[in-house]
């Protein structure tokens, strides 16, 4: 169950699933990155380090997102991973973290393994299985077993207002056999972008996983999303210190 919660004043969405790590997603009240915002620059960059001095870290670990399925596991003394849209670490206190605004987000961790990842799904990624290919490269090149993943799915654009043509639609859904996944409204499609991610992530064996609903253009007063906002805005963030 996803829940809001008080970060040291900052308010941050947190999920009962994993409580005993610090791991949340912001709200426009805790900005982290400011994208086209010009005029939140500094109040970001201002929050970064808030956030670095309330986790007692300096290892903050982000990628150049570009809605590819491109996964990195993090490596010592490398802090910033170009074309990169999942990030992997068992690196004691580092802090991953990327950021959204309508895209789907999704954090892993395996608290046996002291493991966590996050994952930028947008409508590409997620037609390339990202969240599926994360867990796969955890497995193979890690050990550690789906089983002991637990997966929260985050704050992103849900069925209600991801409206697509045939095109995307054919891409991401059109062999599923799940149809809870999209509605047909006459030549548009409604499309679960978190329903996709959280199948790809239970197809891999994973167990425990928790999906937010809460629509990032519905709710645009917390969120921020790129489609309500026309391109003109900053993102919320996801982040995980292990």
């Amino acid at each position: 169950m996803f829940y809001f919660d008080d970060f040291y004043g900052k308010k941050v969405l947190k999920s009962s699933l994993l409580e005993d790590i610090d791991c949340f997603f912001t709200t426009r009240e805790f900005v982290l990155t400011y994208s086209s915002r010009e005029d939140l620059k500094e109040i970001s960059e201002k929050n970064r380090e808030f956030l670095l001095d309330k986790l007692n870290t300096d290892k903050l670990i982000t990628a150049k997102q570009i809605h590819s399925s491109n996964i990195e596991i993090v490596k010592e003394n490398i802090n910033f991973y170009d074309n990169t849209d999942a990030l992997i670490s068992n690196i004691r206190n580092t802090l991953l973290l990327l950021n959204f605004a309508d895209c789907i987000p999704v954090i892993l961790y395996s608290k046996k393994d002291k493991t966590g990842a996050i994952i930028h799904a947008g409508w590409r990624g997620t037609a390339d299985n990202i969240a599926g290919k994360t867990v796969l490269k955890m497995e193979k090149d890690l050990n550690i077993n789906p089983k002991n993943i637990t997966a929260i799915i985050g704050p992103g654009i849900d069925k209600c207002c991801f409206e697509t043509d045939y095109d995307v639609f054919e891409k991401l859904v059109k062999n599923k056999s799940d149809k809870n996944i999209y509605e047909q409204k006459e030549n548009k499609f409604f499309i679960d972008l978190k329903l996709l991610n959280a199948n790809q992530l239970s197809e891999c064996g994973i167990k425990n996983i928790d999906i937010c609903r809460y629509c990032t253009c519905c709710m645009s007063d917390i969120f921020f999303s790129y489609r309500k906002e026309n391109g003109y805005t900053a993102r919320h963030s996801a982040v995980i210190k292990i």
